[in-house]
């Protein structure tokens, strides 16, 4: 079965004001009977609350969904087709992502300074999500509706 392994995310600032470059790194691992199968992967950002968060504890909340990455043109598909090899594969996705989409965990932390009132954003926990699946398709069904 088709495992995702050695997933690492790394956000730079990009050289556009408002937006950070999201890298994303990973490896499939195919065992040989799955060799010239293709297969979708799909790569999701997600934010998640930690129990060091600053913001107010928010109960049964799951991470959250922040950005798919978007993969071809017109229309951007939500997920990429690779063609199965036996062993790994290791790949790498950049996109750039406006900052404000990014933005978690929107409050401010206010310190007092001689100079005026210093703002300071809270932390953002952001994690990559990459998922491989096969997808099995059914017949297609003409309809006269």
């Amino acid at each position: 079965m088709a495992e995702v392994k050695n997933v690492v995310l790394t956000v730079t600032n990009s050289a556009n004001a408002g937006k950070k470059n999201v890298k994303v790194d990973y490896t499939l691992l195919f065992d040989p009977s799955e060799a010239g199968k293709q297969y979708q992967v799909a790569i999701s950002l997600m934010g998640e609350d930690t129990p060091s968060d600053e913001e107010p504890p928010k109960p049964f909340v799951l991470p959250q969904p922040l950005y798919t990455f978007g993969f071809g043109l017109i229309p951007p598909q939500k997920y990429t087709v690779v063609t199965a090899q036996a062993g790994e594969q290791s790949f790498s996705e950049t996109r750039e992502v406006d900052t404000s989409v990014l933005n978690e965990d929107p409050g401010v932390n206010i310190i007092q300074t001689p100079s005026g009132n210093l703002k300071i954003p809270h932390p953002d926990e952001v994690y990559a999500a990459v998922n491989v699946s096969r997808v099995a398709r059914s017949n297609t069904v003409n309809l006269f509706i």
